[in-house]
């Protein structure tokens, strides 16, 4: 594990979210593996950035006037202008001034929604990932238990990212395309255990040193998912994936083989259904909303067993 980078405090931002607001189910999802780039307790969250060329912690709140508030660590180096990349960042990551009305008042009337409504009022999709962190996590996520996949993503962080201090809490740090490029194929297969995802991890490094990832936060999303699909292997279904994550596309619906269950058991009583029929049934139930809607099933499924739990007390080790 590479030494700490200990980070001091250099601004502190407040962000007025839009209501409801479920500050705690936006910045932890019980269903989310393990990476330690983050740590949640009941009130507060600690989380990496990549802002331009900074590494920054911040340590998330809500203040007593239901005001976000984010105390921002990092190094000497950091500038006005950093500050404002990540308030700009986190704003779109959590969807902070997003509005849910018509959402809710779709969702309201479905019996399945009635339950996870009420624990999640105001939850928001959350990718605090760019673009080239977003390919990474969904490569790692393709056909893997939440066990292999945290397995692949600690190797990965472990070797080629980094460890940071601030807060009283120590937290990895996501690695940049440069900084895992020189990874041969046969290290990531047999070092990092990446099995057939090897050989994509060098396509992918490829492509962002060659496209920011920054630069891709205007594009619409067909135009990312044909660009998408210019990296060697990567096809449609992937490619459509980490653009739909990337603008909050809310009705973007990624199936696999145990969202699918969750989707069948609550909104069609069965075991399971063909992906075709829980799309559709998922479409006709809450148009233009399916995505966000399977997250309010899945995060209810994952509740009562998280795959990370809160903190009970005190800071991260």
């Amino acid at each position: 594990m590479p030494d700490s980078i200990t980070l001091g405090i250099v601004d502190t931002l407040q962000i007025e979210p839009s209501r409801p607001f479920d500050f705690r189910h936006t910045f932890w999802k019980p269903s989310h593996f393990h990476t330690g780039l983050e740590r949640h307790s009941p009130t507060r969250s600690w989380r990496t950035f990549r802002v331009g060329s900074q590494l920054a912690g911040i340590t998330a709140y809500m203040t007593q006037g239901a005001v976000l508030q984010l105390d921002v660590y990092s190094d000497d180096a950091w500038t006005s202008r950093h500050s404002d990349m990540l308030r700009s960042h986190v704003v779109h990551a959590y969807g902070l001034h997003e509005e849910l009305g018509p959402f809710v008042a779709l969702a309201s009337a479905n019996d399945a929604m009635r339950r996870p409504l009420e624990l999640f009022s105001g939850m928001r999709q959350s990718c605090p990932e760019n673009l080239f962190e977003i390919a990474i996590i969904s490569l790692v996520l393709q056909n893997a238990t939440i066990a292999r996949t945290t397995q692949m993503m600690n190797n990965l962080l472990t070797h080629y990212g980094h460890v940071v201090s601030y807060d009283d809490v120590t937290l990895r740090a996501f690695f940049t395309p440069s900084e895992i490029a020189h990874a041969t194929e046969e290290q990531l297969r047999e070092v990092d255990r990446l099995g057939y995802r090897a050989k994509y991890i060098g396509r992918f490094a490829e492509f962002f040193l060659e496209n920011d990832p920054e630069t891709f936060a205007a594009t619409d999303r067909d135009s990312l998912v044909r660009r998408f699909q210019s990296i060697k292997g990567v096809g449609p279904y992937t490619a459509a994936i980490i653009a739909g994550h990337a603008i909050r596309d809310h009705s973007a619906l990624g199936l696999d083989v145990w969202n699918r269950k969750i989707f069948s058991r609550k909104i069609l009583g069965l075991e399971d259904a063909d992906p075709d029929t829980v799309r559709s049934e998922m479409s006709r139930m809450f148009p233009g909303w399916e995505g966000l809607a399977g997250l309010y099933l899945v995060e209810e499924e994952y509740l009562a067993s998280p795959a990370s739990p809160l903190l009970v007390a005190g800071h991260p080790a």
